[in-house]
């Protein structure tokens, strides 16, 4: 039972370090929203077939729902 808590914690934390990522990229303007969006969804169709791919893909797809709300920083 240990393990598979720190495999769900490992699995959260992994989460929210791609979430925090992605933002962080956008919001410097390194990558487009369309960009990163790109890469969620080549992300969640990759992940999508594995027998716990589902849950991903649903995390995933909310983080590509938020990101298309955070704007870039104006560049000077």
């Amino acid at each position: 039972m240990p393990n598979d808590v720190h495999v769900t914690a490992s699995a959260i934390a992994a989460f929210e370090a791609t979430q925090v990522a992605f933002v962080a990229l956008v919001k410097k303007g390194i990558l487009s929203t369309a960009e990163a969006e790109a890469m969620l969804r080549n992300a969640i169709e990759v992940i999508k077939p594995e027998a716990t791919g589902d849950q991903a893909a649903e995390l995933l797809a909310g983080l590509l729902e938020r990101l298309s709300s955070v704007q870039p920083a104006a560049r000077k």
